[in-house]
């Protein structure tokens, strides 16, 4: 009944998500659109990143809502220099949010969001001797459930800092070549674009590879 009930959200946010943001992907298709879009972002001032840092900040808490739409919605609306620190300012956020909150309320809480059996699957966490490596391997590693690995981290005996740090240097690759990829549809740069899409979708099969070596599954 979990499942159902956080898989039937997670498709009716990504619907919702999708009805607002269709219009603006067609304007995407024309220069015209593109500058309407711009224009639009720029007059909400300093408010237009506190919003997406919100948004991405929500992403990560909620585990289960895939992270890389939100960091192509980063780079269209605010290019590749400006996508990338925002993005990291809410991943580096949310990270600390969902962590205190493990730290505080323990497995008991972690057991509210995910089942036992998926704990389970990264147990290799247990090990505190490999436990920084195994971190930064898993999150820099392509198609991991990295904002699932940060309630999982927040039972480990890592310190909290450190966990930040790595987290979020870890993945920010990953979450930069999505950014470039949106900054390019931004720009109107259609090839590129799917030239990246088609690096991340490679690359995210690797990892896919690489992952069920090291975990197992």
């Amino acid at each position: 009944m979990r499942k159902i009930i956080l898989g039937l959200f997670a498709v009716f946010a990504i619907a919702v998500l999708g009805y607002f943001l269709f219009p603006y992907a067609v304007m995407l298709c024309s220069e015209e659109g593109r500058a309407v879009i711009h224009e639009k972002v720029q007059s909400f001032g300093v408010f237009a990143p506190l919003a997406f840092i919100g948004v991405e900040i929500l992403q990560i808490v909620l585990a289960f809502i895939p992270g890389a739409p939100v960091e192509v919605m980063s780079g269209v609306l605010f290019g590749p220099l400006w996508g990338v620190v925002w993005c990291f300012a809410g991943i580096f956020i949310g990270t600390a949010i969902v962590f205190s909150l493990v730290r505080k309320f323990g497995r008991p809480f972690v057991l509210k969001m995910f089942p036992t059996e998926k704990l389970e699957r990264f147990s290799l966490l247990n090990d505190e001797k490999k436990l920084s490596l195994t971190i930064l391997v898993l999150f820099a590693i392509p198609g991991t459930p990295k904002d699932f690995l940060t309630y999982i981290a927040g039972l480990t005996k890592i310190s909290p800092l450190k966990f930040f740090v790595i987290a979020s240097v870890a993945r920010t690759p990953s979450m930069a070549c999505s950014v470039f990829m949106g900054a390019n549809l931004g720009q109107g740069r259609f090839l590129a674009s799917l030239i990246l899409l088609a690096f991340i979708i490679i690359l995210t099969f690797c990892g896919a590879i690489i992952r069920k070596k090291f975990i197992g599954n």
